[in-house]
């Protein structure tokens, strides 16, 4: 048979306007099926009854053959046999079912119901008894099972299914389930006792609940407060929520019990972290408003906050910032709350923070604790008044520095500060002089001479400074201090030998310092020519460019001599040239540039502006291992210098870079010699190996003719 290909072809697949879709075809298949009609039937008979009978048994029974494992088809059976008044058989049609699955509910529901409508007790409790010894852990058959013995008034049999029942521990239900029915026996004592098992065997926190609530309805205060505590005792601090707090103290508050409520507020707060007690918070402040003083609401104010930084000092003691922080917060609320109360709970907290010593011998790790020290010391001092706790605190603190590698001077300048406030001159005497021994601090000098002056014991300040300068005799700071002490007494003299003595150190750290000062206090005292010599003694030691500049500029200024200036600016112009020190020049021709615009003729300012030097952007080539850079610098190029010096520059570096090649190229060739001898060396033993070689095939052949002859 042909068909044609042609006509199968689709000739239009766009898309249909009804889309059908699985669930639609699903609904028509439905709608299409034929719904069996319900038989009535008019039985007439006895025997058409047991027809009708045979047939539907059949009809049960073939279903049961085809999926035997459907048990709602087996209670459907049993239920219909009950209607036919046949309890025998619907019995068997259980019992069947349950050797199906045993473990199934609700069969075992079906024939207890059965056997209980039919009034068949003891039917019903022997399956009950069935059930619970091979269903043990579903309470609804346990639950039946006392019900049943206590409608029958057999309150003996009902407690021992209780009894049995809670033995397995399967929940609260239980439990609870026994607790009524002994309420419902008024066995009260009874009740407490299953309560007091409840909650040890299952300790959930409603299970305390409930048995709060049973005390409370009964009236027994004291038991209903010791559930409360035994729920604290029993449960893990995790699962008592705000919530539960709240509801003992509003028990406690019921009971005007408002002590103790105050105290489980606060231990409350103190257990629960900030995020999770707000509404506690707020109930504690309410209770506060309602029964507290002045002094104790401002307290609860200060609870929230004393909880935060309890809880945070718990994760890490050792940090000294949320000490200082817990501690202001206690300063600054010392005038609001009772000031006795307050300043033993600051000393306390002060006491705790410093226990926490550094376990780093390192003075960066050190410098936050000592700073507690001090505070605590001012606390003392200042706010407590207590001048004897604060000189222990700074006796304290010196011994347990002495153990340490190193040492904090501000101790040693606020101690003898504090004994100078208490007028015992001499104990702050002898705290800086054993600072003088053990620190050793330029800091420590300089108090110590101004206390002293301060007294007027000008002997007592010499003899600290020369201690100054013997300690730190290459010092420049020491020598300055000392000679501007002596020129504060107006002693000239013997500031200009201290300073003469000073110049003349050669391992002088910073020399100019020295110099520099010696010249001012000359200039300060108008010595003009001491001041001229010293500048003069100083260029012999340094030509440094701010020499040069400095001593033009007193020349120009004290004794206005244009032409020594502009000598002694070209001369520091000239030593810059030579040792080609080009910013410096620079600065010099700049400031020679000022000068000349203030006293010199339009000539001399257009020469001294001809000679100042350009700006030049020059580039580097930095070479590193692998590759090269190139780094732009900016110089500076002196009309001063000329074309010849210029090319006289280039010159020099011509033949530096030609010797420079020349070596390169000797190194090359040396090189080039050492790899051919060691490639001759090779050809040559190579050559000494072949011929050894020869020779042994020689000796082979002519052994071979020997033999063969």
């Amino acid at each position: 048979m042909n068909i044609n290909s042609k006509k199968l072809l689709v000739k239009n697949k766009n898309a249909a306007d009804i889309q059908i879709t699985a669930e639609q075809l699903i609904n028509e298949a439905l709608d299409l099926e034929e719904v069996e009609k319900k038989v009535n039937y008019n039985l007439i008979d006895e025997d058409e009854l047991n027809e009708y009978k045979i047939s539907k048994r059949k009809e049960f029974e073939d279903k049961i053959r085809k999926r035997r494992y459907l048990i709602s088809t087996y209670i459907k059976y049993a239920l219909w046999e009950i209607k036919q008044k046949d309890i025998k058989r619907a019995r068997s049609i259980f019992e069947r079912a349950l050797n199906i699955d045993y473990t199934n509910k609700n069969i075992w529901l079906r024939y207890i119901e059965v056997e209980l409508t039919n009034k068949n007790i003891n039917s019903a409790r022997n399956l009950l008894e069935r059930v619970v010894l091979l269903l043990p852990l579903e309470n609804i058959f346990w639950k039946k099972y006392a019900h049943l013995e206590e409608i029958l008034n057999n309150f003996v049999n009902a407690r021992n299914i209780y009894e049995r029942w809670i033995k397995w521990n399967i929940d609260e239900t239980s439990f609870l389930c026994y607790i009524n029915f002994e309420e419902r026996c008024k066995e009260i004592n009874k009740c407490r006792e299953i309560f007091e098992k409840l909650i040890v065997r299952i300790p959930k926190l409603e299970c305390f609940y409930k048995f709060i609530k049973f005390e409370k309805k009964y009236k027994n205060i004291e038991r209903a407060r010791a559930c409360f505590e035994k729920c604290i005792e029993l449960l893990p601090h995790s699962f008592l929520d705000e919530n539960f707090y709240i509801y003992f103290c509003h028990f406690e508050e019921e009971n005007k019990e408002y002590e103790r409520c105050r105290k489980i507020y606060i231990e409350a707060l103190k257990r629960l972290p900030k995020n999770k007690s707000t509404l506690l918070y707020k109930n504690f402040l309410q209770f506060q408003k309602k029964y507290a003083n002045k002094d104790e609401l401002d307290q609860t104010l200060l609870l929230k906050e004393r909880i935060y930084y309890e809880d945070e000092l718990k994760k890490s003691p050792s940090d000294y910032d949320i000490w200082f922080n817990y501690i202001k917060l206690e300063e600054s609320n010392i005038n609001i709350i009772n000031k006795e109360k307050s300043l033993i709970r600051i000393r306390e907290l002060y006491e705790r923070a410093i226990s926490n010593i550094p376990l780093i011998s390192n003075k960066k790790f050190w410098k936050r604790y000592i700073y507690l020290w001090i505070n605590y010391s001012i606390f003392e001092e200042l706010y407590a008044e207590n001048i004897e706790r604060a000189r222990n605190v700074y006796k304290n603190i010196l011994k347990i520095l002495s153990k340490q590698n190193f040492t904090f001077k501000k101790i040693y300048i606020l101690y003898a500060n504090f004994e100078i406030r208490q007028l015992d001159i001499q104990k702050a005497r002898s705290i800086y002089n054993n600072a003088i021994e053990k620190v050793k601090k330029e800091k420590i000098f300089e108090e110590y001479c101004e206390i002293e002056l301060r007294l007027g014991n000008i002997k007592e300040c010499r003899k600290i400074y020369a201690k100054y300068v013997e300690t730190f005799p290459f010092n420049s700071k020491a020598w300055i201090s000392m000679i501007n002490f002596e020129l504060s007494l107006d002693e000239v003299e013997r500031a200009r030998q201290i300073a003469e003595i000073a110049i003349h150190l050669d391992d002088m750290k910073l020399p100019e310092l020295i110099w520099k000062n010696y010249i001012d206090m000359e200039i300060n005292l108008q010595e003009y020519e001491k001041a001229e010599k010293l500048y003069e003694r100083l260029l012999n030691i340094t030509q440094h460019y701010k020499v040069y500049k400095s001593y033009a500029e007193f020349e120009y200024i004290y004794y206005n001599d244009i032409k020594k200036c502009r000598e002694i600016l070209e001369n520091g112009i000239e030593f810059c040239k030579k040792n080609e020190l080009i910013n410096e020049r620079c600065v010099l021709l700049n400031f020679l540039y000022e000068i000349e615009k203030d006293y010199g003729n339009d000539e001399i300012i257009e020469k001294t502006l001809k000679r100042l030097p350009k700006k030049v952007k020059k580039r580097k080539i930095i070479k590193n291992k692998d590759d090269e850079t190139v780094e732009e610098f900016i110089t500076y190029v002196f009309p001063d210098d000329g074309i010849q010096s210029q090319n006289m520059k280039i010159f020099q570096k011509a033949l530096e870079w030609k010797k420079r090649m020349e070596e390169e190229k000797k190194k090359e060739n040396e090189e080039n010699k050492e790899n051919k001898e060691k490639e001759g060396n090779k050809k040559e033993n190579k050559d000494e190996e072949n011929e050894e070689d020869k020779k042994e095939n020689k000796e082979n052949k002519e052994n071979e003719e020997k033999e063969g002859k």
